[in-house]
């Protein structure tokens, strides 16, 4: 058993303690998240570093907000990184400041065929200056790129989530 699907098997045990089956809202339940991204596809050594560890990190920021939402039977959420654009803002040229996130997000309901969608999502850190935080440099020389790097994933976490319903 992956780490993953323990993570996931632990909060549907505690979903199921906790609320009666009759309260889990159908349209919102998600019943798995998979994130997959090619990292030997990275030709940039420093984006593979810096990107090493993002499927993991991305399927648990994910799964933490909807901890409260899964169940048995839901939504399937699959998350396909682009991995062109996980090496664009490590060109020497660009930059951290111009660093993106993209994927193809498809979110199906196999009990409910019909519902459903796919879309590209691309996050990149200028859309993740409110989770920097105010008065964040992009631009300094002693850049935070693990701070910028949690940012990203939890903006396109949010996302992600804010697009479900």
């Amino acid at each position: 058993m992956n780490r993953f699907t323990r993570i996931v098997a632990a909060a549907l045990a505690a979903s199921a303690m906790t609320l009666p089956a009759f309260a889990q809202d159908r349209a919102d339940a998600v019943q798995s998240i998979d994130v997959s991204v090619d990292i030997a596809a990275v030709q940039n050594a420093a984006a593979a570093e810096y990107w090493g560890t993002l499927e993991n990190d991305l399927e648990t920021a994910i799964l933490s907000r909807v901890a409260d939402r899964t169940a048995e039977e839901g939504a399937m959420i699959t998350v396909d990184i682009d991995e062109v654009s996980l090496a664009s803002g490590f060109a020497e040229a660009i930059g951290i400041a111009d660093t993106r996130l993209s994927g193809l997000v498809k979110v199906s309901d196999p009990p409910q065929p019909g519902r459903g969608d796919s879309y590209e999502l691309t996050v990149d850190v200028k859309a993740s200056m409110p989770a920097l935080g105010e008065g964040f440099d992009l631009t300094a020389a002693d850049i935070d790129t693990a701070r910028v790097y949690r940012a990203m994933i939890d903006t396109f976490a949010d996302h992600v989530v804010r697009n479900l319903k």
